[in-house]
């Protein structure tokens, strides 16, 4: 049976999302300011939401390896400097 996630949202912070690690759905915030980085540069001229299912792969990505080492409870921030 595959699981049903919440869709990504966006807040006045930037995206909310969860992803799947180890068996356990954790919750993610990349902030605007990592979107708009994501956005130049890939050349993109985007909002914000577009922006992130157009990184998503790469987000996720980056998600997996920072909850490896994040505390679980709040969710984990995703920054530009994630990103670098």
């Amino acid at each position: 049976m595959k699981k049903a996630y919440k869709e990504p949202g966006l807040t006045t912070e930037g995206v909310v999302f969860s992803v799947e690690v180890d068996s356990v759905e954790r919750e993610f915030l990349i902030l605007k300011s990592a979107l708009t980085y994501l956005c130049k540069l890939q050349g993109f001229t985007m909002d914000f939401m577009n922006t992130y299912r157009a990184c998503e792969a790469r987000i996720h990505s980056v998600a997996r390896r920072l909850a490896a080492s994040a505390p679980r409870g709040g969710p984990v921030v995703l920054n530009t400097a994630c990103f670098v």
